[in-house]
Formats: C-alpha cells, structure tokens, sequence
C-alpha cells in the first residue's frame, strides 16, 4: 500500500499544530505588510523598545529602510560596526531572521547565517521572530537536504540552526522554566510571499 503525499495545505496544518504544541506562536499572512503590522503590536503588547535584524532581513525587502515602527529602535547590521551590533543584540527584545526551510514533521525552522552576529539574532533577544515563505516548507526532514545546499551556496552560510521551540530547561529542581538558554518566546510569521 502506498501512502499518499500530503497536500500543501495539510503540510501547514501539521506546521502549526508541531509549533503550538510546543508553546510556539504560529501565524499565516497573505504579505509582508501584514507581518510588519504583527511585528509592531507584538512589540507593543511585549513592551519591546529594541528590534535587531541583520542584512538578509533588509535585502529581502522584509523591513526595508525607512520603515516607521512607531518609535521603536531598529538595529541594523549594515549600519553598525560589529562591535556595536553586538552590544544592540545585548539590549535587544525582539530578533527577526528569516527562515531558509521548515519542517513540517517536526515543527522545526531551518536558519542558514554567515556569522556569529547573524545566529545571535535568533537566540539573544528575548523574541524571535522568523519569517517563513510558505514555499519555504516541506512535509519532512529527507525533503530537506537540496534545499539547505541552495541556501547555503546563496548566502555564503557557514552556520546551520534548528530551531523547534523556544528555549527551555527542567535542570534546576524539575522546574520548567523558560528563555533560559535563548529567547522567552517564539512566533512564527508564514507569508504567501517570497523573500528574494
């Protein structure tokens, strides 16, 4: 008996329930706007004054320069030393990265970067939100070895993260307790839109 191969619209179903089910936030957007507009009430209701982000972020075209975040403070890499941008991923309450690849089986983000600066994005501020292009997804993780060499010969990566839920850890006392190890909380914003 052959199995059959799932739709796209059941790959995503079995994405966000994988995301949720792990204290994940998931959301599915038609374009870009849309998530800028999530962005900024996110910070609002998080109470967030710093977003960082990295090149990758403005040459897609996600949060392009210029872009009114109702006063909040964006950190860009292309517009500061190294040494600064890493005292501003300190200070940092929201990382925005990009997403190379999803897995839908495992609920997992694949985030290809080219330095250090570029992974702490996704594990120093106390929100991470990546942005994953729904052609980006896949149903599991053998349809994902052709696409993580694409990416990694496209921007020069020399790092590979996977991220399948935010950080967490019971060591102390059998106490879970959350953000420990990387950021607090996780969302992740779908588009129907490509990043270039």
């Amino acid at each position: 008996m052959t199995q059959s191969t799932p739709s796209r619209d059941e790959i995503v179903v079995q994405f966000a329930s994988q995301v949720t089910s792990v204290g994940g936030n998931f959301a599915s957007f038609r374009g870009l706007d849309a998530v800028r507009e999530y962005v900024t009430k996110l910070a609002g209701a998080s109470k967030s004054t710093r977003i960082v982000m990295y090149e990758y972020a403005l040459e897609s075209g996600l949060f392009p320069s210029g872009l009114d975040f109702g006063g909040l403070e964006i950190a860009k890499k292309t517009k500061l030393s190294r040494e600064q941008f890493f005292e501003a991923l300190k200070t940092a309450d929201i990382g925005i990265s990009p997403v190379d690849l999803a897995v839908a089986e495992a609920g997992t983000l694949i985030i290809v970067t080219s330095d250090e600066s570029e992974r702490l994005v996704t594990a120093l501020p106390r929100i991470h939100v990546a942005v994953l292009p729904r052609s980006r997804l896949v149903a599991s993780f053998r349809d994902a070895p052709p696409t993580i060499s694409q990416a990694l010969s496209r921007t020069g990566g020399v790092a590979v993260s996977l991220i399948s839920a935010t950080s967490r850890t019971s060591d102390i006392a059998h106490q879970l307790v959350m953000g420990v190890h990387g950021p607090k909380a996780l969302h992740v914003c779908m588009v129907d839109q490509e990043l270039s």
